[in-house]
């Protein structure tokens, strides 16, 4: 397969650039951009910091941890469309299990189903966030979702 000259060249430029060493930065530096990201959290009390698997996360508040990583670009597997009926989207709750609402009849059918009884397994789909939390997928993530 022949690359062109010119796609070889960006590709060599774009490895460059992400091997340059990070530049450093001050303390005060530090503090303004924790004091800028401090206000931009705080102006937005709806967004809540989220971190599956390993990746850091916003979602709404009240809204569901498939909605949220759909929305981050994350694809998440759900097979069924998000209906509670193959658990394909089940995470494990590293910590912040209280922030997130109780688990209701249907989704403990569905994991009893599936096999899943850990109460930290719960369901993306059916997973409401209220507050921070860390989480883990039982599956594989499917990729990134295209950013337009």
């Amino acid at each position: 397969m022949n690359i062109p000259h010119e796609e070889e060249a960006r590709t060599a430029a774009r490895l460059k650039a992400a091997l340059a060493p990070a530049p450093a930065f001050t303390a005060r530096e530090v503090r303004s951009r924790f004091a800028a990201r401090l206000s931009a959290v705080a102006a937005h009390p709806e967004r809540v910091p989220i971190e599956l698997a390993g990746r850091k996360l916003e979602a709404r508040r009240g809204g569901t941890v498939l909605a949220a990583a759909l929305k981050n670009g994350v694809r998440l597997m759900h097979v069924c469309g998000a209906r509670t009926l193959c658990a394909t989207c089940r995470f494990k709750v590293g910590s912040g299990a209280e922030n997130l609402t109780p688990m209701r009849r249907q989704e403990k059918v569905s994991l009893r189903y599936h096999l899943s009884f850990d109460p930290r397994t719960r369901l993306a789909c059916q997973a409401r966030v209220l507050g921070p939390i860390e989480i883990e997928p039982m599956f594989p993530l499917c990729g990134d979702l295209p950013r337009d």
